[in-house]
């Protein structure tokens, strides 16, 4: 059964190619250093989405925006049951204690998405 990262891939893939053509999952999967089988089995949610490194070059072939990339890293970590995979490093970040702490908290206190909706747009007056 084809999950949402697949779904996402494969409406990605329509029409941006260099001549206006889909993208083949074979051009991905060479992108990718991988067979266009592997990827399909990706797609079709009979494998996990891959590792960051991969994801990357999925979004370079796929010309992602840097939302659309978020939305498919979200879309990795979502079904690996893990966090989206450009997280962890910033997260765990030795020196960003503060980060954790903050995520700690607010899964304390149950914080929802009206907290988080705040937090970004504080953050996004910062410039």
């Amino acid at each position: 059964m084809i999950g949402d990262f697949g779904n996402f891939i494969n409406q990605k893939r329509i029409g941006r190619g260099s001549d206006g053509n889909d993208i083949l999952l074979k051009d991905i999967a060479k992108a990718m250093g991988t067979t266009a089988t592997y990827l399909s089995d990706i797609i079709k949610g009979r494998r996990n989405p891959p590792e960051m490194n991969l994801l990357l070059k999925i979004a370079d072939v796929l010309n992602l925006t840097s939302d659309e990339r978020a939305e498919m890293f979200d879309l990795a970590g979502r079904e690996r049951n893990e966090a989206a995979p450009d997280l962890p490093e910033y997260i765990m970040d030795e020196n960003l204690p503060h980060v954790r702490a903050a995520l700690r908290k607010a899964n304390d206190k149950n914080l929802g998405d009206d907290f988080w909706k705040h937090v970004l747009e504080e953050i996004d007056k910062k410039g």
